[in-house]
């Protein structure tokens, strides 16, 4: 009589937070791994060294004894051995402690203290069907950092291209490369980078700024200028060599920013360039994009970079310039402007459509939202406004803005001038105009 046979019992499938625990524990175990085997290496080299060493003292003392020689010889021969013995032991000391001074692994860290747990039934289904009818971005996601959780996803997780966006884990990387904001930088040929149409915050070649004013022209006016001359600058500081070429820096920089992307939870992010001109393997998802956001806020100097409304430096090498902030939402004189909105960075390519992630906040609770390739200039903030809106009810909080339900009726004519690829951000072909409303050229002697 044949015994039935027991069904072995079915994995259950990870959650996504558990799913995210996991690749934060393969990571940290990929870097353990790292450590010792360079622990390992290390131990490898001095004992070649040493076995060389002994290889040569018995080599000396078997001549010394095979020879017949004097006294006197003899003593000076043993001397000889004893003072190759003290210099063998002087030179595994000294590479001893060069080892010991070498870091373990040069690597910038990116503490991150949230989960970023989905929890997407924070809406009620009346709400979510509304937010799916009448939000008009192709990719969207809510974040709300008071609870850690993102909360609203429309095309969330799948693939889109950041744009300008870009620029956000641009000023991250940078500012823990250079940690004082008052660090002197000389724009240089790198600015030759960019391409022709790129939006631009003015710099011209020897103009001399600190990194705080650099940090302005990259987040306000979205300049690709800013963006390159951060890049080259901070991708030869990292490397400690200042005679990396311009595209060697630019690697060097480019490869941090991927690293810290993995490192922020952000891991379906992947870029090439530091200023978010289209390139088909420079992508991410409006998911990373929220998670992106509420980290560059973290940082007092990014935050308080992407909040202004506007910006007039005088720079050290004696231009004045000035810069306007391409996200509507915090222009007191714009139509859709919010006095809750506080950030952060808006984007547009062809490829990528016009995009925006935002930030709010009432009474200490923030929510971050990316609204990716929307319908017009105008559309993606009525999209901000609509996620607004239904986040803070949730905490019985009123969130208002000045918004002119009409949009306006030739939005070609406008201009946010933030442009990662072919025109200008939030514009049409016509670059002509974002440079007579956002461009700071302007230079006094």
């Amino acid at each position: 009589m044949n015994t039935p046979q027991k069904k072995p019992p079915q994995k259950r499938p990870l959650s996504s937070s558990q799913s995210r625990n996991y690749d934060e524990i393969m990571r940290n175990q990929y870097r353990q791994y790292r450590i010792a085997q360079a622990r390992r290496r290390r131990v490898i080299r001095i004992a070649a060294i040493l076995s060389v060493l002994a290889f040569l003292i018995i080599v000396i003392i078997l001549v010394s004894f095979s020879c017949n020689k004097s006294s006197a010889p003899a003593k000076i021969e043993e001397i000889s051995s004893q003072s190759e013995v003290s210099k063998a032991i002087e030179a595994i000391t000294e590479i001893s402690k060069q080892e010991e001074s070498e870091p373990e692994q040069k690597r910038l860290l990116f503490e991150q203290k949230h989960t970023h747990t989905d929890n997407l039934s924070r809406f009620s289904r009346e709400t979510i069907d509304i937010l799916d009818d009448q939000l008009t971005s192709q990719f969207v996601a809510l974040y709300d950092v008071t609870s850690d959780e993102i909360i609203y996803m429309k095309n969330g997780t799948e693939q889109c291209f950041p744009a300008s966006t870009t620029k956000m884990m641009t000023a991250i990387v940078s500012s823990q490369i250079i940690t004082d904001p008052s660090t002197v930088i000389t724009v240089g040929d790198e600015i030759t980078l960019i391409n022709w149409d790129s939006s631009i915050a003015g710099l011209q070649q020897g103009m001399v700024l600190t990194y705080e004013m650099l940090l302005d022209a990259l987040m306000l006016p979205s300049g690709n200028d800013a963006a390159y001359t951060i890049a080259v600058n901070c991708g030869r500081i990292y490397s400690e060599d200042p005679k990396l070429s311009n595209e060697e820096a630019v690697k060097v920089f480019m490869d941090l920013v991927n690293e810290a992307a993995q490192d922020i939870g952000a891991s379906q992010t992947h870029y090439v360039t530091p200023d978010g001109w289209h390139d088909d393997n420079h992508f991410t998802s409006a998911r990373d994009l929220a998670i992106i956001g509420e980290y560059a806020k973290s940082i007092p100097i990014v935050n308080n970079s992407c909040s202004k409304v506007s910006a007039e430096w005088e720079l050290i090498s004696g231009e004045t310039m000035y810069w306007t902030n391409s996200n509507k939402l915090i222009l007191p004189d714009s139509e859709v402007y919010s006095r809750y909105c506080d950030g952060i960075k808006t984007g547009f390519t062809d490829e990528a459509g016009t995009s925006v992630v935002a930030s709010a906040t009432i009474e200490g609770h923030t929510f971050v939202a990316a609204v990716m390739n929307g319908l017009t200039l105008y559309t993606k903030y009525y999209d901000c406004h609509l996620l607004f809106e239904k986040a803070f009810a949730l905490y019985d909080l009123k969130y208002t803005s000045v918004l002119n339900q009409e949009e306006s009726e030739d939005d070609s004519e406008e201009s946010e001038g933030d442009t990662a690829g072919t025109h200008t951000d939030d514009s049409t072909s016509d670059n002509s105009s974002d440079n007579s409303e956002n461009s700071s050229t302007e230079t006094s002697d």
